[in-house]
């Protein structure tokens, strides 16, 4: 399969034809834009280009790879060659733009873009905000309107003769291969202004350095990562459309809350007594007011699990309705080293709850009763190790074993 049929079109033959047929359509292709006969100069030149690699098979093969853009892009990197290729077949296609003033090269006279961090809260994000970045750009020099000079009078570049491309000619083995490039003395404009007639302001670069303030409006429910453009804004280049602005903003870490699409998710500490007998919490939500939960007795939160609290999450801007709050909850229990009951409470207790499971013993066996000690492991921990050595099967490279502490 081909990547690129631009030559194939030029021969008006298919991809799988023959050399046979492209021989052939050569042959018509070549009385027909012939200059001679009336046909066009710049037809012609690609007709030729197609005929010069669709009748080699080497070229060939190379080009159905990679077609010409994808050519030229690993050709402009000087690491990456193709034998017997050179970059006039991109001047001929439109697809060489940089520096050509070849009469039919398409060129984008356009600035570069910026982009632009703007690190925000997600307090910003939940309720909008305007904020103001600080950015660096090149801007025409208006002290000699973008001309370089003071008399607005240059001459050619004798390096490039005003293509503002040089080339240069590199041996790769038994190849020879040409490589294009900016040129180097007039930085790719293609003429040259003499040092006693530069512009005092921008020293013949035509372009200075600004500092522009941008006002950036946050609306409410922004997110991380969202991309606000500012067509226009970014620099400038002579005779010229300025390059386009990207602010991206980049959400800050909270405290209490994590963002998930429209949805907030926090964590809430609870001990044993509040699991079991119920409690109240006041939470600060990201604008500033406060919200009353009050779970009641006897409905037992376990650990790790989720409540959710609706409509009380990240503003959505476009259906005008907000996502929910989810809390996850981890119920601390007593320290055992700090923790005693009597019996009499011991007692208490077990009448309330639910009944402890009982085990019947032989009382004519012996058994043994090892005692338990803390053990730092979590189930998260656990799963990864024996995971990891399912996958492995290397039985001389165990994980690190979790080790039980001592007495």
């Amino acid at each position: 399969m081909v990547v690129d049929k631009t030559l194939y079109d030029v021969l008006n033959v298919e991809p799988n034809a023959s050399q046979e047929t492209i021989s052939k359509a050569v042959k018509r292709k070549s009385l027909e834009h012939h200059p001679d006969r009336g046909g066009s100069h710049e037809m012609m030149q690609q007709v030729n280009a197609a005929k010069e690699i669709l009748t080699d098979p080497e070229k060939r093969e190379i080009y159905d790879r990679y077609g010409l853009k994808g050519m030229q892009s690993r050709m402009e990197r000087e690491d990456f060659q193709f034998p017997g290729f050179h970059n006039d077949i991109f001047d001929i296609f439109n697809l060489f733009n940089r520096g050509s003033n070849h009469q039919n090269t398409a060129q984008t006279n356009e600035g570069d873009d910026i982009k632009h961090i703007l690190q925000v809260s997600l307090e910003e994000l939940y309720s909008g905000s305007t904020r103001v970045a600080v950015i660096e750009r090149n801007i025409v020099c208006n002290n000699c309107t973008g001309s370089g000079s003071r008399n607005g009078i240059s001459r050619e570049c004798t390096n490039c003769h005003g293509t503002g491309v040089e080339t240069s000619m590199q041996r790769i083995g038994p190849f020879v291969q040409q490589i294009r490039r900016e040129c180097l003395m007039c930085d790719g404009t293609g003429n040259i202004i003499d040092s006693k007639n530069q512009c005092k302001a921008c020293f013949g670069k035509k372009i200075v350095r600004e500092e522009k303030i941008i006002e950036v409006n946050i609306v409410p429910g922004s997110r991380n990562s969202e991309i606000i453009r500012y067509p226009g804004e970014a620099h400038q280049i002579p005779n010229g459309i300025p390059g386009t602005l990207y602010i991206i903003l980049k959400q800050a870490s909270h405290e209490i809350f994590t963002r998930k699409d429209n949805d907030l998710l926090m964590n809430m500490d609870i001990n044993l007594t509040e699991c079991l007998c119920g409690f109240q919490r006041l939470i600060e939500l990201l604008d500033g007011h406060q919200i009353l939960i009050d779970h009641p007795a006897g409905k037992p939160i376990l650990p790790d699990s989720f409540r959710c609290l609706k409509g009380h999450g990240m503003p959505n801007r476009h259906t005008h309705s907000h996502g929910d709050l989810i809390i996850q909850f981890d119920v601390k229990f007593p320290d055992e080293n700090h923790f005693h009951l009597t019996d009499n409470q011991r007692q208490q207790l077990e009448s309330i709850l639910p009944p402890k499971k009982r085990v019947q013993l032989n009382s004519t066996d012996r058994y043994e009763r090892p005692e338990m000690v803390k053990c730092d492991m979590t189930r998260e921990n656990f799963q990864n190790d024996h995971q990891e050595e399912d996958e492995d099967h290397d039985f001389d490279q165990h994980p690190e074993s979790v080790r039980c502490q001592q007495q």
